[in-house]
């Protein structure tokens, strides 16, 4: 089997068009056309589906797909044998609120001990688009705070159990009062994420639950200029407790104590299942495992 074949297939995949991938490759469009065509006929079925001008990857290439990756994968780590002291990219996509938390703080020390890495960070507001990096491998790993992962195609390598919290600026009315029912707290005014993010989307359940509604003061894609807004008196929030827990220790974001049942949520770092661990990729785990300690 011709690797070049494979790397090609993968690309087709990955842009889902059979142009885009000979213009990122060089080649011609033709090349790229007889390529796939010599795949499929060595693998004895169709990688794609052929509907007018698109194309989609049939169940046979979807299955088939996953295996490239693990084809090239090996390849490139039977290449590096003997090398370890050449560069080594290492391509992550972060959730922005554990980027900042987070990787900036661990980032310094890690790099001092690993010059031979090059970090190329992605931030991500929507989880799904990570994933769908992860899963086409435009990601070596993803570390996000969301639900348990379930996504078969995906292997984790840390978690940690997290909290998310409402919080208020410290002369809120609430600030100091004990076991809040969630409809007093539905009658001030919220800041909130975007709709896609986990906060947002956890927060419109628990007032489903409760059969309330939430009044919305802003609607905004940044976890800390949430926390600022709060801080100063403009609503309250409900953010991930490592986001805001120097606003806590210094007071000036206060943790509302609130009667409603509290739903596991966690960080995780997230790699596919097909993919070969670099040493590269086992020392960033171990970093976050050493300054966040799963649990």
């Amino acid at each position: 089997m011709d690797i070049k074949n494979v790397k090609t297939f993968i690309k087709v995949a990955e842009l889902g068009s059979f142009t885009k991938a000979a213009e990122e490759l060089l080649y011609v469009q033709s090349t790229v056309t007889i390529q796939i065509k010599q795949l499929e006929k060595e693998l004895g079925f169709p990688l794609f589906d052929r509907v007018g001008r698109k194309i989609f990857l049939t169940a046979a290439g979807e299955e088939f797909l996953s295996l490239a990756y693990e084809l090239v994968n090996m390849l490139s780590s039977a290449e590096r044998i003997g090398g370890k002291s050449q560069q080594t990219l290492l391509r992550i996509g972060v959730s922005e609120s554990l980027l900042f938390s987070v990787i900036t703080d661990f980032l310094p020390n890690f790099k001092k001990s690993h010059e031979n890495v090059t970090l190329n960070i992605k931030t991500g507001h929507r989880i799904d688009d990570l994933f769908e990096d992860l899963k086409y491998n435009r990601l070596d790993m993803v570390f996000v705070s969301s639900v348990l992962n379930t996504e078969p195609l995906f292997a984790c390598h840390y978690v940690r159990k997290e909290n998310l919290i409402f919080v208020s600026g410290a002369e809120h009315p609430l600030a100091n009062k004990k076991n809040v029912p969630f409809s007093e707290l539905a009658k001030y005014d919220f800041l909130v994420t975007e709709k896609e993010g986990t906060c947002h989307k956890r927060l419109r359940a628990i007032a489903a639950e409760q059969n309330e509604s939430i009044n919305i003061a802003a609607e905004i894609d940044n976890v800390f200029v949430i926390a600022e807004l709060a801080k100063k008196g403009l609503g309250l929030a409900f953010l991930p407790e490592y986001c805001v827990s120097d606003e806590l220790k210094n007071k000036t974001l206060k943790k509302l104590s609130v009667n409603v049942k509290e739903e596991p949520y966690y960080s995780q770092l997230l790699c596919h299942k097909s993919r070969w661990l670099s040493p590269a990729m086992r020392e960033f785990v171990e970093s976050v495992k050493t300054y966040r300690p799963e649990r």
